[in-house]
């Protein structure tokens, strides 16, 4: 399961140690060490290796610099599984917002994503945003709305 940590630098993702290891992977099979990509997202060695590990918070800011170091979508480091169609042709800060926003409110509402629902809420929340056409505020509070009704229908 996905749970959420409230940070520093935003919403970090937690007990997901295969989001380091996917990082690990992507970034070894560009030939890249874990310096070289810590100097392109701007942080230490050190902090690299620890979000490599599990030992550091990742949070949703990192996960984009680090997609982007990479030139590969959010989704793909965090390893969710979406559909190929919306993956293929994503907007990845829209949909890294969306995956932000529906984690933050997860944290605060104290409900549990699995991969799988974190995947078909951020492709619905996606979607809506694109197909109304959504502002920031707008997504943002759908997302949260989805989380809150979420969290009703556990009690």
């Amino acid at each position: 399961m996905l749970t959420t940590k409230r940070t520093r630098k935003g919403t970090a993702l937690t007990g997901t140690p295969q989001i380091p290891n996917r990082i690990k992977e992507l970034r070894e099979e560009r030939g890249l060490s874990s310096r070289e990509l810590a100097k392109r997202i701007g942080t230490s060695a050190p902090h690299m290796s620890r979000l490599e590990n599990a030992q550091s918070p990742l949070s949703i800011e990192w996960i984009l610099k680090i997609a982007a170091a990479l030139d590969v979508n959010s989704h793909e480091i965090m390893d969710l599984p979406l559909d190929r169609k919306l993956a293929a042709s994503c907007d990845d800060a829209l949909l890294g917002s969306a995956l932000g926003w529906l984690m933050e409110a997860a944290d605060r509402h104290k409900i549990k994503l699995t991969r799988q629902a974190l995947a078909k809420w951020a492709s619905y929340v996606y979607k809506e945003a694109l197909s109304q056409p959504l502002n920031a505020k707008q997504t943002k509070y759908l997302a949260t709305t989805i989380i809150k009704v979420l969290s009703q229908s556990k009690k």
